[in-house]
């Protein structure tokens, strides 16, 4: 028996592959913190955490991976940038890197 493909749980997974091709160990949370982010850039880290329901510290070991150099002076995968904010030096700012950006662009061509 040949079963039903639904269209849109493909373009997911063909987004989840496109994820791992980045870090084949990526996991879900990683991705959505680089989904929200390119969602809201600007946004700040305190933002994050309540937008996903996460923990602080969650936010700060996912935007490590995410940023150019992670913990522990690994490199990163580069797609996020957090900044300080002139305003509030405690406060960090995240954007997507150009790396990011582009990642975000072929995501994008992906879901259509």
């Amino acid at each position: 028996m040949k079963t039903q493909r639904n269209p849109q749980l493909l373009k997911i997974v063909q987004i989840l592959e496109e994820l791992r091709k980045l870090d084949s160990e990526m996991q879900a949370q990683q991705a959505l913190v680089f989904i929200t982010v390119a969602l809201n850039e600007g946004m700040t880290m305190k933002d994050l955490g309540k937008n996903l329901g996460i923990s602080q510290s969650s936010c700060s070991r996912n935007i490590a991976a995410l940023s150019r150099i992670h913990r522990l002076n690994k490199l990163g995968l580069d797609l996020v940038v957090a900044t300080e904010d002139p305003e509030e030096r405690r406060r960090k700012v995240l954007r997507l890197t150009h790396k990011g950006k582009k990642v975000i662009e072929t995501l994008e061509m992906l879901a259509k």
